[in-house]
């Protein structure tokens, strides 16, 4: 089966690249913004069935994923972009899709990004220290504003974390950053991590917000918890100005 493909269909495929899944919602956000959710299914359902996605439902009611297909792949490839096909779905598709939900809030947002690079894209930036973070992302606003992100889904423990934010403060030497973004999926979990973050003392500045909050409004104009003193603050705004 054949697709002729639009300038939307290719930047689909690009994103889908650096991304590795997404979801039908996500991709609706990004590029269909107008469209019913039927006509988006449709075309996604089209692009899959002529090989440029490839497209996964873990049962008939659940929502789909997609990834590049090999038909996609040499077009990618022409845009300059390393293309590599996912060879299964990762055990891990809810993590990696929470962060390409942060990455889609950053980037539908009004500033200008700089770069977003999740864990997966590290490597290929020369990333060298001993701590991954989900995603690392940098803003002109107008001034350069660089942050890591940590997505916490409660499935590792508080304890774990603490040693990651822990090597935060320590420094990542030739890397600064200016606050640590954690984006949780439970306003629970943002009380017990303030609770634990004031008992460690970090010198860092550590910012935490849901995942639902975030989707309601703009990344930048959405109020983060200061886990150091549980008041709320922008992630633009200077501490002082909470």
């Amino acid at each position: 089966m054949n697709a002729r493909l639009t300038d939307r269909d290719l930047r689909i495929l690009v994103k889908c690249t650096i991304c590795r899944w997404l979801t039908t919602a996500q991709i609706r956000r990004l590029y269909f913004p107008k469209a019913t959710l039927n006509a988006v299914q449709k075309r996604l359902r089209k692009l899959s069935d002529a090989g440029y996605l490839r497209s996964y439902r873990d049962h008939p009611t659940a929502e789909a994923v997609h990834a590049l297909g090999p038909k996609g792949k040499p077009l990618v490839e022409e845009k300059g972009i390393e293309a590599a096909l996912s060879a299964e779905v990762p055990q891990q598709l809810e993590h990696l899709l929470g962060v390409n939900e942060i990455r889609i809030t950053v980037e539908t947002s009004a500033v200008q990004v700089a770069y977003f690079f999740a864990y997966w894209q590290l490597s290929d930036t020369g990333w060298s220290h001993g701590v991954i973070p989900d995603a690392v992302l940098a803003v002109r606003a107008p001034e350069r504003h660089t942050f890591v992100i940590e997505y916490d889904r409660s499935t590792e423990t508080l304890t774990k974390l603490l040693q990651k934010l822990r090597s935060y403060d320590r420094g990542l030497t030739g890397f600064p950053f200016e606050a640590v973004l954690i984006v949780t999926e439970r306003t629970r979990r943002v009380e017990l991590l303030s609770r634990e973050v004031r008992r460690a003392n970090l010198s860092l500045a550590v910012l935490a917000s849901t995942l639902a909050d975030l989707n309601q409004a703009n990344f930048f104009e959405s109020e983060f918890v200061d886990l150091a003193d549980s008041t709320k603050r922008k992630v633009l705004a200077q501490r002082n100005e909470a």
